[in-house]
């Protein structure tokens, strides 16, 4: 649990640095160890492979709200967060060769809790000591054929003055 909550925390702290409002989740206690739970934010080296990328990923870091309950996973070379309001859990994925820009998203659902599961019969779960419940998760997908899959059009968000 220590390990997978360091790491969100860090990703966390480099958001908060570069501007962006990150909430800090609760502390919780799993086998025995407390750590603070959420948000767990997961930003595959696709999306970002250092942290001096992140400003270029997020040109508009005031713009992004992640609550503390929140879980959040992007990965794609090619995409690009402009605004981002996030109590819940989202995953966004851009395909290799594709292009997508996040702006004006909101997402409000259910999200991802961490159920504490200390004898469970599978190791990787027993050894964290939770198991983790995918409630309520929106996904988007920019697609390489320039389509775009889930609940997200570029046609709905706002377009910019010429």
């Amino acid at each position: 649990a220590s390990g997978e909550a360091d790491q969100s925390s860090s990703v966390a702290r480099i958001l908060r640095s570069i501007g962006c409002q990150v909430e800090e989740g609760s502390k919780v206690t799993f086998n025995g160890i407390t750590v603070t739970s959420g948000p767990d934010c997961v930003l595959k080296p696709s999306f970002a492979a250092c942290a001096t990328e992140f400003k270029k990923k997020f040109p508009n870091p005031s713009a992004v709200k992640i609550s503390g309950r929140s879980s959040l996973v992007l990965s794609g070379q090619g995409l690009t967060i402009e605004s981002l309001d996030l109590d819940g859990a989202v995953v966004i994925e851009c395909e290799e060769g594709a292009s997508g820009v996040i702006r004006n998203l909101s997402v409000k659902n259910k999200g991802w809790w961490k159920q504490p599961d200390a004898s469970s019969d599978v190791e990787i779960i027993r050894m964290r000591g939770y198991d983790m419940r995918r409630l309520e998760t929106e996904k988007i997908v920019f697609k390489k054929d320039g389509s775009i899959d889930g609940n997200y059009s570029m046609e709905t968000t706002p377009k910019e003055s010429a």
